[in-house]
């Protein structure tokens, strides 16, 4: 098990603050889907940035919380509304709205002072020019 610089209890709470039903997760999945990645991320990408271990282990519980939230797990996923007649639920943000599609992950780029997650979370852009020669 990797050194978390956030534990499993710190994510599990953030995600109850969220409204999010922690009870159906296991330990192994807060770890395996949340605290595994986000530390890597935290590790490898923010760690020489200069910030503070306490900011960084706040960015690594906000980055697990997001990654649980946005799973691609339906059971695990954010929702922004649910309707019990059919059970319709919306869920939060779009897959291609990296970071900022989940309050966790929006919180994650506010506390990241080097703005290295933000600059993340932008999408790329791209041109076509199409071919005006006439050639094929």
């Amino acid at each position: 098990m990797p050194d978390y610089r956030s534990s499993v209890g710190d994510v599990r709470a953030e995600l109850e603050r969220t409204d999010f039903p922690t009870a159906q997760l296991a330990n192994s999945q807060i770890e395996t889907v949340g605290l595994d990645p986000a530390h890597l991320v935290v590790t490898e990408d923010l760690a020489d940035t200069g910030q503070s271990e306490d900011r960084l282990g706040l960015i690594e519980r906000y980055l697990a919380g997001h990654n649980i939230l946005s799973s691609g797990i339906d059971d695990l996923r954010q929702t922004t509304r649910e309707s019990t007649d059919r059970e319709a639920k919306t869920y939060a943000g779009d897959f291609g709205e990296a970071l900022r599609s989940t309050t966790l992950g929006q919180k994650a780029i506010s506390m990241d002072k080097s703005g290295t997650l933000a600059n993340a979370a932008k999408p790329t852009a791209s041109i076509h020019v199409p071919d005006t020669s006439g050639g094929h």
